[in-house]
């Protein structure tokens, strides 16, 4: 026999081992993915029965078309879509955003500690395909599979969560930044790489799917809290006197993202809100001055109101940024999770 049909036969003997493989990891995971599929289309259902509804009352009360949602002639319209739709859209976001750490609890974590657990992994590796083809094909299949299911789900938050963008923006923390865009998806990648790293390292179901959740919830807090701040800073302007906490003659985008807001004194010290009109209403013989009085009192006390905010038109930057973090990252725990049960001795 030449080389090159010896070539030919290992090649198609390979083939078919890649196909066994990639019919057993469907076999073996196809519950848990019909869990996220079924959680995916579920959420989805809902969102497209009631974006329908919001897209079709934004549109009726005349938002698009009143000349601006921070106009007066939209206050009235503006008003009363809020009061209809504002609390799904400012609840819904905290419940989504938490999907990706379920998935790499779910589905990352049992992925190598259940063969470990059960012993399976004896007999897996016994059938002609080696540890390293067997648990490449099951990060590389179902990771593509989360990833497809998790664009297409922020696709559709995306439109849903359409007119709310108009009005509040998108980059809040905590709210429709986390499930729009590339971060959601990224996450998710993250989080299933990392359930499958800690499932090898402690080889025990429940162990591993605690340590995932644990780990997941802490690399999203630091990552929102210490490490997305530093991305880009807000920008910082200063409001009008005496119109409450936040300005209202223009500087600040309508839908912009306000990250603080605070009242300055004469030495450029912060002070309190609730401390400057305490103090404005004792000045007042403890009545609660007019707006153009309080605007009166705060000039003549020389204090000054701040607000620093993300603009809406940053979304894409900070969400590529954070994004290939993440995609990084899960590339990283990937590569160990391969070269650690390559070279572990079992």
């Amino acid at each position: 026999m030449t080389a090159a049909a010896l070539a030919r036969r290992e090649a198609r003997r390979r083939l078919r081992v890649q196909r066994g493989l990639t019919w057993v990891t469907w076999r073996q995971h196809r519950l848990g993915l019909a869990g996220v599929l079924g959680a995916f289309g579920g959420l989805g259902l809902y969102m497209l029965i009631n974006g329908l509804a919001v897209h079709h009352a934004f549109t009726n009360l005349g938002l698009s078309t009143c000349g601006g949602l921070s106009s007066a002639g939209c206050q009235t319209q503006l008003s009363g879509f809020e009061q209809q739709y504002s609390s799904t859209a400012d609840h819904l976001p905290h419940f989504l955003m938490l999907l990706p750490g379920l998935i790499g609890v779910f589905i990352g974590a049992p992925l190598v500690a259940r063969e470990f657990e059960s012993g399976t992994f004896r007999f897996v590796w016994t059938q002609g395909r080696s540890r390293v083809q067997w648990i490449v094909t099951k990060l590389v299949l179902l990771g593509m599979v989360l990833a497809l299911s998790t664009l297409g789900f922020s696709a559709l938050f995306t439109w849903w969560y359409g007119p709310f963008n108009a009005i509040s923006g998108r980059m809040t923390a905590y709210g429709a930044y986390e499930v729009s865009g590339l971060v959601f998806a990224a996450r998710t990648l993250f989080g299933f790489a990392l359930g499958a790293l800690l499932g090898l390292l402690i080889r025990r179901v429940v162990p591993a799917m605690v340590a995932t959740g644990i780990g997941w919830i802490t690399v999203m807090w630091v990552t929102m809290t210490y490490l997305r701040p530093s991305i880009r800073p807000p920008i910082t302007i200063i409001g009008r006197q005496g119109k409450g906490p936040i300005p209202t003659d223009g500087a600040l985008p309508f839908n912009a993202d306000i990250v603080h807001n605070w009242m300055q004194d004469a030495a450029g010290h912060h002070v309190a809100y609730e401390q400057v009109i305490n103090q404005a209403i004792a000045a007042n013989g403890g009545n609660p001055p007019s707006p153009q009085g309080l605007d009166a009192w705060m000039a003549q006390q020389h204090y000054s109101q701040w607000v620093s905010y993300l603009p809406n038109n940053w979304f894409w930057h900070f969400q590529t940024t954070e994004a290939t973090g993440y995609f990084v990252v899960a590339i990283v725990l990937a590569v160990v999770t391969v070269l650690a049960l390559r070279r572990r001795v079992i």
